[in-house]
């Protein structure tokens, strides 16, 4: 038993090479510090899940909502068309402008323009132009040159805001609204 410190009142549990011994019904320190830093970060993740109130997919919507604004206004002014945006609250839809039959088409499907549908419970809550309150279905246009109307989209998902703006150059920016604000 040369080499091994005796740990439990059973010396046959001790192995004859110096391995350190164990009892034969217990946890090392070491596989309960394991279990515990599991359960701390499954733990963590259970709490970010459930604190998260639907800010990271109405900032998500918001941000691609954003990108494809300013795609608009791109191919507004590179197709020397209007083009216009209009949503239901539940989804989004892009228009083409065709001035010569003074109509509007709406964009194609698999275009990076094609109509997309929220998902959850984010929506589009409101739409305000030149600081007035437009129905949601209103189009807002971008013109050949470039220009637009000075526009807010309130996206809410949960308890979340957030205010995809738009200034009159047709530059597109994302802010957090205050969900508590009157």
């Amino acid at each position: 038993m040369t080499g091994c410190v005796r740990l439990v009142a059973d010396p046959a549990s001790c192995t004859p090479h110096g391995a350190a011994c164990r009892s034969a019904h217990g946890f090392t320190l070491i596989e309960i510090l394991v279990v515990m830093a599991l359960l701390l970060i499954v733990a963590g993740l259970a709490v970010v899940k459930l604190d998260d109130k639907g800010e990271r997919a109405t900032r998500k919507f918001a941000e691609e909502l954003s990108i494809r604004l300013e795609a608009a206004r791109d191919e507004a002014v590179y197709a020397g068309q209007p083009v216009a945006f209009s949503s239901d609250g539940q989804g989004y839809k892009f228009w083409q402008g065709d001035t010569a039959r003074k109509q509007w088409i709406a964009a194609p499907a698999g275009s990076e323009l094609s109509p997309r549908t929220l998902q959850g419970q984010v929506r589009i809550a409101r739409q305000i132009v030149n600081g007035k309150d437009r129905p949601l279905g209103d189009r807002l246009v971008f013109n050949a040159d470039g220009m637009v109307e000075p526009f807010m989209l309130l996206l809410e998902g949960g308890k979340s805001q957030v205010a995809v703006e738009g200034d009159a150059l047709g530059r597109v920016s994302i802010r957090d609204v205050n969900a508590d604000a009157p």
